[in-house]
């Protein structure tokens, strides 16, 4: 009876706002210290845990199911070493366009990649294209320069990029590719600089007539005008371009790599805004007038392959206690430091302490304890300027999601998985756990290990709270790196469990 009583209060408690019950916290008690029931009177209490990492080889799935978003780059610190992103897509026929005319000739050929930028964190210069007219009407070229919303390097930064066909053969979108296979380049295409921001161009007059709307803010790649109407435009006819089986066989794809391995940065894209576009003349006769046309290659349909080529160059450069680590996990007992990385690295290991979680069993079964709320803090070691919006975790044991992301709703008010404070709170991730700890020590459910990793869950596109599934994350192309405290360590910074709770 004492329980279900408990479980009704919960409920209720659980309505109120997060300000209210923190506000009622008037004593810190550690379950660790002390396992005696009667004397835990505070309003939070800590369960210790023990916490390591995984070493993954650095390798991940890196194809058409796992990546929503192509990564590119280079990027070295004293802690992980370097890491180069290379991204490679199958190149498929137009959907709706042909080859018009007997006679081609090509103009241009863009490749555009266009990365998720801050649309309100941006540098404006404004340069007057008419000055002293007589009218006293300028016209004005307004030019913006957006931050990159998934950045991993220094400002100011250049990387020089090159785009070549592919010689290795992306078969299918079900096809399986790691991260460490190694994608083999022939004829390269073009070159290109990109900066660590993105540009947009408008025109409008000191009137505020617009002249020329803004254009897409991106990175767009001129090609070989002359390659493509060789290999594309002149093979008109034959069997090679007839249809996309052949056509996969014989292009096959591109590989956007950078060419300087000295670091800069790193940036993903979304693969779906990628688009191949040839701009050419045609005419029937030689005597005829051109006309232009375009030709949009496919390379975002649902038959486009692709593959993120990661290499980490064996760690070379990482520092002595991330090797240590990563070579002699200390599972007994835990570690002082933890290390998180996105694209196959490390991923931490976490297991709750058994004995103290029967402590707190015994608080709610004979002591009239409530819990409302149980956090994971992941405080870090350093505040570095390039860090994920989230941190994840699932189910180690199971191999499922957490109840806590599958249990959520407005009235119980679970927050699993909350996204990085950069502003209120830019010391620490949290990962809430509460309806995981509750059916611990409510229900007898087993305490399952956990597994924490860099990146969030993918949602359906049609629906934000129905999730693909525990391993369709973010994992595979985030470029990120972060060091937390773990659970050898004293003071507030140790990683540990938080359990808030009420009692009677």
């Amino acid at each position: 009876m004492k329980i279900l009583k408990s479980k009704i209060k919960l409920f209720f408690l659980s309505l109120l706002p997060a300000f209210i019950l923190l506000s009622c916290e008037n004593d810190t008690t550690d379950v660790g210290a002390d396992l005696i029931p009667g004397k835990l009177e505070g309003r939070n209490t800590f369960v210790d845990l023990v916490a390591y990492n995984v070493y993954n080889n650095d390798t991940i799935r890196a194809d058409y199911n796992t990546l929503g978003s192509g990564l590119i780059g280079v990027y070295e610190d004293n802690t992980f070493g370097k890491s180069k992103a290379s991204f490679a897509i199958q190149v498929r026929l137009s959907v709706s366009d042909e080859i018009k005319g007997k006679i081609q000739k090509v103009d241009s050929v863009i490749l555009s990649i266009n990365p998720s930028f801050n649309a309100y964190s941006y540098k404006e210069r404004k340069i007057v294209l008419n000055p002293g007219s007589s009218s006293g009407i300028d016209t004005i070229k307004y030019v913006k320069k957006y931050t990159l919303a998934s950045f991993l390097g220094k400002s100011g930064n250049a990387m020089a990029v090159d785009v070549n066909r592919i010689n290795t053969f992306l078969e299918s979108t079900s096809s399986k590719f790691y991260s460490s296979k190694t994608i083999d380049i022939g004829d390269k295409l073009g070159t290109a600089v990109l900066g660590d921001s993105l540009t947009s161009i408008s025109v409008r007059t000191s009137e505020g007539t617009v002249i020329t709307e803004p254009t897409t803010a991106g990175y767009r790649i001129k090609l070989d005008p002359d390659y493509f109407k060789e290999h594309f435009f002149g093979k008109k006819g034959s069997a090679d371009i007839s249809d996309n089986s052949r056509f996969i066989q014989y292009f096959k794809g591109i590989k956007i790599h950078p060419i300087d391995e000295n670091s800069k940065f790193m940036f993903n894209f979304p693969v779906n805004k990628m688009t191949l576009v040839a701009y050419y003349k045609y005419k029937e006769n030689p005597s005829d007038s051109y006309t232009t046309a375009t030709y949009s290659f496919s390379m975002n349909s649902a038959y486009n392959s692709v593959v993120g080529e990661y290499n980490f160059y064996h760690r070379n450069s990482a520092s002595s206690q991330f090797k240590e680590q990563m070579n002699n996990p200390d599972k007994q007992n835990g570690e002082s430091v933890l290390f998180l990385q996105g694209m196959g690295g490390p991923s931490i290991h976490i297991k709750l302490n058994d004995s103290q979680l029967e402590a707190i069993r015994d608080s709610i079964q004979n002591h009239n304890w409530a819990i409302t709320g149980a956090k994971l803090k992941f405080y870090l070691t350093e505040n570095v300027s390039s860090k994920p919006d989230y941190i994840y975790g699932y189910n180690y044991t199971q191999k499922k999601f957490l109840p806590d992301l599958t249990y959520y709703s407005a009235i119980a008010g679970y927050f699993f998985n909350p996204k990085y404070d950069f502003d209120s709170n830019p010391q620490y991730y949290t990962l809430n756990i509460t309806k995981q700890v509750k059916d611990i020590v409510e229900k007898n459910k087993p305490n399952d290990e956990i597994l924490v990793e860099m990146g969030n869950f993918i949602s359906r596109s049609t629906n934000s709270n129905q999730y693909l599934g525990y391993t369709r994350t973010t994992r595979a192309y985030e470029p990120f790196r972060l060091t937390f405290y773990g659970n050898k360590n004293s003071g507030d910074k140790k990683l540990r469990l938080e359990i808030l709770y009420t009692k009677n």
